[in-house]
């Protein structure tokens, strides 16, 4: 087969000629004649200004982002109190009886004046003894009842200068009339009354009579006053009253001798008297409330009505000597 002869085609591939390649161009240099400038920037200096350029940028608008999270946070501390006002419930106002109530809570209770009472003995200091039971046990009866009635009055505050194991248990210690009165002291009391009974080897021996802190002494003319207030009642009540008017001043001497004197002594003396006025800070007066070794007293004012009879008398007596009229 005779050989085909190539037809000519044109060829689709195309040739791009090489083109010249351009010349990069010049930096511009037209400002390099300006005063300050250098004559040339080089690429170094160029990337260099944007850099700065950039980080200027980025400086700026932390401190917008700055300055406008300091204005939000100043509005929110401003503007937080009055949201929370708005979204909180408004309380109702109290009414009358509720401002009323309220103050007389807040008022502070107007002190009572504060009596002191001496349950004379005590602990292993039994005291005289009695038709059955000993000056202890008298003596602290007689305080209680009084304590209840002062209470009850609700004018006075009762303090008890010791405590029923104090006076009620024969193995507590003696608690001293010096620290009784210094009890007394240290609670404020206005007025101290010391509770006792009497004695003698005679039976017949009987009255009524009390000790008042001595002339010369502080708190001498209040406690003078008080002893007699004491005297009316018990002279009221029938019971004979020993010595001048039943108030009288006891010493004691070098020798631990007693030293009586009457009221109407007012000599001053250096030696001590009994230890619950010797070193009382108030007006005070020791009660000798009866003797236990003459029946009669003890019927009238030492048997458990009697002792609730002279509760009765020094409780009138101490309203006597507060100027007060006593509650019936």
């Amino acid at each position: 087969m005779p050989r085909q002869q190539p037809t000519s085609q044109a060829s689709r591939i195309q040739y791009r000629r090489p083109q010249a390649s351009r010349s990069r161009r010049a930096p511009n240099t037209a400002g390099a004649a300006r005063a300050g400038y250098p004559a040339q920037r080089t690429r170094g200096d160029w990337y260099a200004l944007r850099r700065r350029r950039r980080r200027n940028r980025r400086l700026a608008r932390l401190g917008v982002l700055a300055a406008l999270a300091c204005v939000a946070a100043a509005a929110v501390f401003f503007l937080l109190p009055s949201v929370q006002n708005l979204l909180t419930p408004k309380p109702e106002k109290p009414t009358a009886e509720v401002l009323v109530a309220a103050k007389a809570v807040a008022a502070p209770e107007e002190s009572l004046p504060i009596v002191a009472i001496d349950p004379g003995h005590g602990g292993v200091d039994r005291g005289t003894e009695g038709p059955g039971f000993g000056e202890y046990e008298m003596t602290w009866r007689t305080a209680n009842d009084l304590a209840d009635l002062l209470e009850a009055d609700g004018r006075f505050t009762p303090y008890l200068t010791i405590t029923e194991e104090e006076s009620q248990n024969p193995d507590t210690a003696r608690i001293k009339p010096s620290e009784r009165a210094q009890r007394a002291a240290a609670q404020g009391a206005q007025l101290l009354l010391s509770i006792h009974g009497n004695s003698d080897v005679s039976a017949s021996t009987s009255g009524y009579e009390c000790y008042a802190i001595p002339p010369g002494r502080a708190n001498h003319e209040e406690s003078l006053r008080f002893a007699h207030c004491l005297t009316q009642g018990f002279g009221a009540l029938g019971q004979r009253l020993r010595g001048l008017d039943g108030v009288r001043y006891l010493y004691y001497g070098d020798n631990d001798e007693k030293l009586l004197y009457e009221s109407d002594d007012t000599t001053v003396h250096d030696d001590p008297t009994f230890g619950v006025l010797e070193y009382a800070q108030c007006p005070a007066v020791l009660s000798e409330q009866c003797f236990l070794t003459n029946s009669a007293d003890v019927d009238l004012l030492a048997d458990e009505d009697g002792c609730q009879r002279a509760a009765q008398l020094y409780y009138e007596a101490i309203c006597s000597w507060f100027n007060l009229e006593p509650n019936q």
